[in-house]
């Protein structure tokens, strides 16, 4: 943080300090739990990998099907890798051409032509949609040479991302251990790393030499159990399984990740899938501290910093992230979130005097009553009585902000983007760069160029379109973006 270069007489104690900041708001009433039928689920949030619910989630159950997940896994490992493009050309071998005959033994039966060959992207198609436990044997044997080292492989992937699992086969069509927890961090851990994968789990069907075969995840548009924002992910069934579903979907920017194993039938997964997707969503937006920022882009910003205790100047249960923040709600909400983070300095007490004692005797003022100190007056002309003065003052008792050649620091003005960035460059020692290169740097105003520079290059601004946009206002939604931003720095 930057030293003040100048102290008022204001000298405000660190108890009044820790006065000023707010604590955080109070979460809304919870949901009540759904009721599920499946022996084990589990629903998290994707963002942050809470659990918003569990049963019995760390339990060892037969996945079924939604092994392929870790095979799907594993081939986009080897995509990325550049081992492998979607249009490499993979081999069917005699076994994996037989087994997807074998409906008995292998479900699902796509039949894969003796001799030939299928693209990458075909057989992730059958793996992720029909659900064909063959095409998994002809990437696996590809992969690794062979389906044993390729599960080696399946096993050595779970133990790093933390799973509990025990695999054995690469499809599922027989009988190993995961559990309902360690399926969902795969699924988390796929979507993070391989967004893609969303438009295979999300196409409702597959068309194959000829023959179209439906998803079997029936919570997509379109299908049985339709639900809203569903895009993935994968079923599970053979008799030792149950019914299983990993199931994924998302809503005005939040994501959420549901996994039952061991349903009864096909409805009851589906139908729990749905209860525990209600739940988690319902528990986003109870748990959000504002009934406006469960859903919007800005709200683990607008978490953070109310977990920390800044300053937000909410408007009852609203954050209202898209209207423009004035001068007095950035300065507060930057000070406070700093000070509670501990990057203030401290401010020092009045300085001891360093000259020589009077050596004439003093006054005689006995008798006279004690005259109490003056009221210190504010270093701005328009913030007396302001709901922010508190955090104004002791900002300028640093030398943080300045106010206009009227000696007004216009507290209730919309604070444009470059006067952010001032204020931000005022509060925080950033290093000598040069982040501009906006196709609108021209319009910055010379006074705030050097701020824009740094907080820039600081990653503290990023533009939008290439554009900067520096004389627009900037929102609430930004101004937390901001100070969370600054708040990692440190």
């Amino acid at each position: 943080m930057k030293h003040a270069p100048r102290l008022t007489a204001l000298l405000l104690t660190l108890a009044l300090l820790a006065g000023l900041l707010p604590a955080a708001s109070a979460a809304a009433p919870q949901p009540a739990e759904p009721r599920i039928a499946a022996d084990s689920a589990i629903v998290i949030d994707y963002d942050t990998g809470e659990t918003l619910y569990e049963k019995d989630a760390d339990t060892m159950r037969v996945p079924a099907s939604m092994t392929k997940v870790m095979t799907a896994y594993i081939i986009f490992e080897e995509l990325e890798a550049g081992n492998l493009t979607l249009d490499t050309l993979v081999p069917i071998s005699d076994f994996a051409a037989q087994i997807s005959r074998n409906q008995a033994r292998y479900p699902t039966a796509v039949p894969l032509p003796y001799g030939g060959s299928l693209t990458v992207d075909t057989l992730l198609r059958l793996i992720l949609i029909p659900s064909a436990s063959a095409s998994c044997v002809a990437m696996a044997e590809y992969i690794s040479g062979t389906e044993a080292a390729f599960v080696q492989r399946m096993n050595a992937t779970a133990q790093r991302l933390g799973m509990t699992a025990q695999y054995q086969n690469c499809h599922g069509a027989h009988v190993h251990y995961l559990t309902a927890r360690s399926q969902a961090i795969l699924v988390r851990e796929f979507i993070r790393r391989f967004p893609q994968i969303l438009d295979y789990t999300s196409a409702t069907s597959a068309t194959f030499n000829g023959t179209t075969y439906p998803n079997t995840n029936q919570l997509l548009p379109g299908l049985a159990f339709e639900y809203e924002g569903a895009d993935g992910f994968k079923t599970g069934t053979i008799n030792a399984a149950g019914y299983c579903l990993s199931a994924t979907a998302k809503r005005d920017g939040r994501r959420i990740i549901s996994v039952v194993m061991h349903s009864d039938n096909n409805t009851t997964r589906h139908t729990d899938s749905t209860a525990l997707l209600d739940y988690g969503f319902a528990r986003l937006a109870a748990d959000a501290p504002y009934t406006d920022t469960a859903f919007h882009w800005s709200w683990q910003a607008v978490e953070e910093l109310d977990a920390l205790g800044a300053e937000l100047h909410p408007s009852g249960e609203q954050f209202r992230p898209e209207q423009a923040v004035t001068r007095a709600e950035f300065t507060a909400m930057l000070y406070s979130a700093l000070a509670a983070d501990g990057q203030l300095p401290p401010l020092p007490g009045p300085e001891e005097s360093t000259q020589p004692a009077e050596t004439a005797p003093p006054e005689d003022t006995a008798g006279e009553p004690e005259q109490p100190a003056p009221e210190p007056e504010p270093p701005f002309a328009d913030i007396d009585g302001h709901w922010a003065q508190a955090y104004i003052e002791e900002a300028a008792a640093l030398g943080l902000v300045e106010g206009d050649q009227y000696g007004r620091f216009n507290p209730d003005s919309a604070l444009t983007r470059q006067d952010m960035m001032v204020l931000v460059d005022n509060f925080v020692e950033l290093p000598e760069a040069n982040g501009l290169g906006f196709d609108d740097d021209g319009d910055i105003a010379l006074w705030a160029l050097e701020a824009a520079a740094r907080t820039t290059a600081a990653g503290l601004f990023g533009g939008s379109g290439g554009r900067l946009f520096p004389s627009a206002s900037a929102t609430r939604a930004e101004a937390a973006q901001v100070v969370s931003r600054v708040l990692e720095l440190a």
